[in-house]
């Protein structure tokens, strides 16, 4: 018996609107596991490195995992896996919420969407399989209110709505899917696949079929095990209680909040952004996840001002910081309300905060005019300007049209002086809202990552692992480009289990590895776990080089990688050691000198 799973993949065929299920194998699972492993696997042998994001033939892969729509909180994820639009590599991002929960609940591990609708459509998806219906109506409505309208349309409370915006809509490059009012699926463009296949929404209700656990009792028990270490940890309580804005006490004293696009890193009204602060200005409304203790959702509402009434999900960490100092805008409702509105238009705030920023930094240095940007006025924080051009890029319009193509892409059509202010990796992907030059862990791993975003960090120091930790951040690249190595595959590994990140604790991957084996059966120790992880990251791998995406790619832009003017970073330079730290990272990965997974290794992960 196949414990922890429903044991079906429902494929969707968008162009005859025909549904079939086929059987998850216990040999499948038991090496790719589920989540982002399954959504690998099937687009290694399913799509071509040639195809384009917006082919018909890419796919689209979502699926839950083992630990899906069980105790552990946070078990309503969903993971993402398709060719990506910003870099034409693997996008694996995943959201929280309740629509992983649902499908697995509905007797599916994963649904696979194939093909190019001939119209808009919406899928509806319940225990008896799939209905497609049309979704003209629904085309312009924001990610905010289709929910409630679908909710009426169909006649159901309990279901989950994820679907795209304007940006989907007109495959802006850095298009995301909002869900459940307010979890998002963001990195590298999965809104511009969905909305290439003309796919506007996709609904789940909630099913009611079982799927055997090996033992209930006992994963309750490590569930709550888990989730209780994570709660009495300083940042498990930090995030239980005000949400990642928390971040912003602890990343400006150490010179990683972006500011003015990597200009300074200096902003001194940060005190406004504390969540302590955010809490009393605003109306604030806690929700959940799928079993989730953590809780660390909540919708907000601005009650005075210009923007007064305006209702969203409270932004994560990298919203706030997005629409706040990267942009130059030193007060919350602004960044508020323009969080708020890329959820709505559904945009990745990541790639809109870096975009927004650096044209604001060209129209400061007159390399970009007014009349360039349609007459709008794009000094450093004026809020009312970066509205009207989200608006402008969500619907291709003016302007909008060459900057939909993300900041690489914008920054290589201007060229000059404006390709150095760009702030990318070379692969095409932003990274997320951090100045990582006062953080090369990180800023390594985003340029050696597959996938448009992190892959190994936030650092993971595991007890098990044993790493080489130094008190100078900034003494040795080569080590960090190693302990970026070691660890990688344990983040991997838990984007293939169906659960958010946040009850996993960073210190002790025991009460995890718990979890999961009281839910299949299993036996894992540490060692596979890690065994497992790295054998997708190097398909992944393996997959993005049949794409063109080879390790001269493995880098920042100049600007990403520049070195600190100010700020307690001050002078370090992260790229002085690149080229060494890159032949160290491939060496521990068992790589060799371009990046090239070696035959050795491909042996050594059943890979052959």
């Amino acid at each position: 018996m196949l414990f922890g799973y429903a044991g079906k993949v429902l494929r969707v065929d968008l162009v005859k609107k025909l549904f079939s299920t086929e059987q998850l194998s216990q040999s499948f699972a038991r090496k790719w596991v589920g989540g982002v492993g399954l959504g690998v696997k099937y687009l290694y042998d399913e799509v071509p490195p040639s195809v384009s994001y917006d082919s018909p033939d890419n796919k689209v892969i979502m699926s839950s995992g083992p630990l899906g729509a069980t105790s552990v909180s946070g078990s309503g994820t969903i993971c993402i896996v398709t060719k990506g639009a910003m870099t034409g590599g693997i996008t694996s991002s995943q959201a929280n919420g309740y629509f992983g929960a649902y499908l697995k609940l509905c007797g599916y591990d994963a649904v696979i969407l194939e093909g190019e609708a001939p119209e808009w459509v919406y899928l509806y998806i319940t225990d008896e399989g799939v209905e497609f219906r049309s979704a003209q109506h629904l085309l312009g409505i924001n990610t905010w209110d289709i929910e409630d309208v679908l909710k009426q349309e169909i006649g159901a409370k309990e279901i989950s709505v994820y679907s795209i915006g304007a940006a989907g809509e007109h495959k802006v490059r850095f298009a995301a899917l909002v869900g459940d009012k307010g979890h998002v699926v963001a990195h590298n463009g999965p809104g511009a696949v969905l909305g290439s296949k003309k796919v506007k929404a996709i609904v789940v209700r909630r099913g009611h079929k079982q799927f055997p656990l090996y033992n209930k009792a006992a994963l309750n028990k490590a569930s709550r095990a888990m989730v209780d270490g994570v709660l009495n940890s300083p940042k498990g309580a930090m995030i239980h209680n005000y949400g990642t804005i928390g971040q912003f006490a602890i990343v400006h004293p150490q010179g990683a909040l972006p500011v003015k696009n990597y200009t300074t890193s200096i902003f001194n009204e940060v005190e406004q952004f504390l969540p302590q602060n955010i809490r009393k200005m605003y109306s604030t409304k806690k929700i959940t996840c799928w079993a989730c203790r953590i809780a660390h959702n909540r919708h907000i509402k601005i009650t005075e001002g210009s923007y007064a009434g305006i209702t969203g999900d409270e932004p994560e960490y990298e919203g706030m910081a997005a629409f706040g100092p990267q942009i130059g805008n030193s007060h919350p409702d602004g960044a508020l309300m323009l969080n708020i509105l890329a959820d709505e238009l559904a945009l990745d705030h990541n790639e809109c905060g870096w975009l927004v920023g650096w044209v604001m930094e060209l129209y400061e240095r007159g390399i970009l005019s007014s009349d360039q940007l349609d007459g709008l006025p794009m000094e450093w924080g004026n809020v009312e300007a970066t509205r009207k051009l989200l608006i402008k890029i969500a619907h291709r319009e003016g302007c909008g049209e060459w900057l939909a193509e993300g900041v690489k892409r914008a920054a290589e059509k201007i060229g000059g002086k404006a390709l150095e202010c760009a702030i990318y990796t070379l692969k095409g992907n932003c990274p997320r809202s951090y100045d990582f030059r006062a953080n090369w862990f990180e800023l390594f791993d985003t340029c050696v990552s597959n996938t448009g975003t992190i892959e190994t960090t936030p650092h993971p120091a595991s007890k098990q692992f044993n790493l080489d930790i130094y008190s100078n951040p900034f003494s040795s690249l080569e080590n960090t480009a190693k302990n970026v190595a070691i660890t990688n595959g344990r983040r991997v590994f838990e984007d293939c289990l169906g659960i958010c990140r946040f009850p996993t604790d960073d210190k002790d991957l025991d009460p995890l590895i718990e979890a999961f084996n009281c839910a299949t059966g299993w036996d894992l120790k540490f060692e596979e776990l890690i065994i497992h992880g790295k054998r997708i990251v190097n398909l992944m791998r393996l997959y993005n080089l049949r794409s063109g995406i080879t390790g001269e790619m493995d880098r920042p832009s100049k600007r990403f990688g520049s070195i600190p003017t100010d700020g307690p970073a001050a002078g370090v330079d992260p790229g002085k050691d690149w080229k060494r730290a890159l032949q160290v990272y491939y060496q521990v990965m068992g790589w060799d000198e371009n990046g090239v997974p070696l035959e050795q290794t491909l042996n050594d992960l059943d890979l052959s």
